[in-house]
């Protein structure tokens, strides 16, 4: 979700390890956590989501405040506003250099240049290292779209959620986290491998020498305990192709054996679908949701109403005319506040298969997200943890905010302001 230069957001994190804003109201978190948990925002004002599960901006905070020796970072941009969820985050952040922790966040480098004051701030700060990545560089295209972060190389949050104040209060998301030293040390692999080659920012601070990840992979599926008698796979995949540990965890052909292993039901939620541009387009995914669904799969999909905004709803209309596959189109309504630029929407990416499987990654289902961009994903089978994200998607197909596409209409775009629609305000002014 690429949001434009705004100078009301890009604000300065001057005094940032000082107390912040208090936390978004909280959400149930188990007294004894097993090693997988689903972790969801939802935004303020709606009926979104599932409420048994905890809110990302408490659960990255606990994870940041436990960290002992790192915290690796990687994420599309950071966007901070004063008062919001991001001050606790960036505090924590703050708290955990101050008492020695190595702190390391990378993000895109194009990005950079739409909020570069939080990221600058931040790095300036003892302790804490910044880079940024041009994916460029490493797969002739794309950017860098991860949304993930390691502490202390043994536990791993990964998800839709970048590092932005709305997306921890003002736009519905999915993540997980991992407490397991095998899944973190693949994306430690994957981490070490884009910091070697990303740039370090103006004034940045010495490097501080770092261990690789894992030379080889471990045995997968990885099985963790959730309780007695429940167990769960875990398989990490990640993109872009030829860029990644090990061919086989391309997260392109992860997606596409859930979708070709469905016997009853595949159920998706996404920000945006599409085929691809021109020459870079793919049919990969829509032959595959093609495929389950001229099995007798029961195939529906949640897709936010951004996709107004492109050409590519055409690819979408034309997958809801297929026999046994339903579309949605989600709407989040405004909040009571104000209004604010690129918000209030459902960012969420993941699938649930025979409500067995789940996979939640950071990737919208589009080739550029596979073949050029650096996204990551897990890959679940539980069928507990495929419930609970199952609910989150039945709430979104019943609310009355989301309708069904309708494949011949010609949609007006969703337009995304700076400025604020006639008779509003922008939030914060």
């Amino acid at each position: 979700m690429p949001p434009k230069r705004s100078a009301l957001l890009a604000v300065s994190l001057a005094g940032l390890v000082a107390t912040s804003a208090v936390l978004a109201p909280a959400r149930p978190t188990p007294a004894a956590a097993p090693p997988i948990q689903l972790v969801e925002t939802v935004p303020v004002e709606s009926d979104l989501g599932n409420p048994a599960l905890p809110a990302a901006a408490q659960v990255w905070v606990e994870m940041i405040d436990g960290a002992k020796r790192s915290v690796d970072l990687e994420h599309f941009y950071l966007s901070h506003w004063p008062g919001e969820p991001t001050g606790p985050v960036l505090d924590a952040l703050g708290r955990a250099a101050k008492r020695g922790v190595r702190v390391r966040l990378m993000l895109d480098a194009r990005m950079h240049d739409t909020y570069p004051q939080p990221t600058d701030s931040l790095g300036g700060l003892p302790g804490v290292q910044v880079r940024l990545l041009d994916m460029r560089k490493v797969s002739g295209g794309g950017v860098q779209h991860a949304k993930y972060f390691v502490v202390d190389g043994e536990q791993v949050f990964v998800g839709s959620q970048n590092l932005d104040w709305r997306a921890l209060k003002h736009i519905h998301e999915l993540g997980v986290r991992a407490r397991d030293a095998r899944i973190a040390g693949l994306f430690t692999r994957v981490f070490e491998s884009d910091w070697q080659v990303a740039t370090p920012v103006r004034g940045a601070a010495p490097e501080t020498p770092a261990a690789a990840g894992p030379a080889t992979l471990p045995p997968l599926p990885i099985r963790l305990v959730q309780t007695p008698g429940d167990t769960v796979a875990v398989w990490p995949s990640f993109s872009p192709r030829g860029h990644i540990p090990d061919a086989s965890l391309w997260d392109l052909d992860a997606i596409v054996r859930l979708l070709d292993g469905a016997r009853s039901e595949a159920v998706v939620q996404l920000l945006t679908y599409g085929l691809g541009r021109a020459n870079e387009r793919d049919s990969t995914l829509d032959e595959a949701l093609r495929r389950a669904a001229g099995r007798g799969v029961r195939v529906r999909l949640i897709v936010s109403d951004w996709e107004a905004d492109n050409a590519r709803i055409g690819d979408l209309q034309r997958l809801s005319l297929v026999p046994n596959l339903e579309v949605k189109l989600s709407t989040v309504p405004e909040w009571s506040g104000g209004y604010i630029p690129f918000a209030r929407v459902d960012h969420c990416k993941y699938l649930v298969v025979d409500t067995l499987w789940t996979w939640v990654g950071t990737s919208n289902w589009e080739p550029d997200y596979f073949y050029t961009s650096r996204n990551a994903a897990l890959t679940l089978r539980n069928r507990p943890l495929a419930r609970q994200a199952r609910a989150i998607f039945e709430t979104g197909w019943r609310s009355p905010t989301a309708q069904p596409l309708r494949a011949h209409e010609k949609y007006p775009p969703k337009v995304h302001r700076e400025t604020p629609p006639p008779g509003k305000t922008v939030y914060g002014k």
